[in-house]
């Protein structure tokens, strides 16, 4: 995948994932190519802020989510 949806995602939208390369560190986010730049946007209630990269000079597009795999619990060993 290497062309990101265009339209922002909503509150109640499911909301499709890209997984991205940039320099120095990779990212999972909805994004949005705009003027040059890939904007890498936070799902609305995160409270975090949009970040924006040339693009494709410091960013590319590798992929989609499609599943994450997360610890529910502490392990006590």
């Amino acid at each position: 995948m290497t062309k990101p949806l265009l339209t922002a995602p909503k509150a109640k939208d499911p909301v499709v994932l890209s997984y991205l390369e940039l320099r120095d560190e990779y990212i999972c986010s909805w994004c949005e190519i705009r003027e040059g730049h890939l904007l890498a946007v936070p799902y609305p209630n995160s409270q975090c802020e949009i970040r924006r990269f040339p693009y494709p000079r410091e960013a590319d597009i590798v992929g989609r989510v499609i599943g994450v795999a997360m610890r529910l619990a502490e392990s006590h060993d």
